[in-house]
């Protein structure tokens, strides 16, 4: 379960509704005729991202992770429009696995994170996105839910067009 690799260590005394409950959701994208190494190359090249459809803005490290720059242990920044993110990398296993949380007060919930698994899967590549987080406000976690699973799915179909143009470089 995706709550073990970044649930929160904070106490429910911290939310502004403390009857709320965590809102998890499941996608999955398939990539056909992908290669999950070059895929997994290209997805940790933060200036393809700057430079394509998948996120318009920009991804920094601010403090490298022990093994490997973007590795576990690793906080990074995401700023795209008005939205500042700052991202801990808390699971990293190349080219299969990637998850984090971000710091409560950067997005419009509390506990936000996600973790992502490349399978190699009938000639492509197939994607699995599991996220959660708490709502800040009761009542608003459907909505939410909504918003960041339309936003995965089109950072899925980023990925897609990404990868396509990384490569006929």
């Amino acid at each position: 379960m995706i709550q073990s690799c970044w649930q929160s260590k904070r106490s429910k005394a911290n939310y502004k509704m403390d009857n709320t409950k965590k809102v998890y959701y499941e996608i999955e994208y398939f990539y056909p005729d992908v290669d999950r190494q070059k895929f997994w190359d290209m997805f940790f090249d933060y200036e393809a991202w700057s430079k394509s459809d998948i996120l318009p803005g920009e991804i920094s490290i601010i403090k490298p992770g022990k093994d490997v720059p973007q590795g576990a242990g690793a906080v990074r920044s995401v700023i795209s429009g008005s939205m500042n993110i700052t991202e801990d990398i808390v699971g990293f296993r190349p080219p299969e696995y990637f998850s984090y949380t971000t710091r409560n007060g950067s997005m419009p919930v509390n506990d936000f994170g996600g973790e992502l698994s490349f399978e190699v899967h009938k000639g492509g590549l197939l994607s699995k996105y599991k996220g959660g987080f708490n709502p800040k406000y009761f009542g608003t976690g459907w909505l939410m839910k909504y918003v960041f699973s339309r936003a995965q799915k089109s950072a899925f179909i980023g990925l897609g067009k990404a990868y396509k143009a990384y490569y006929e470089k």
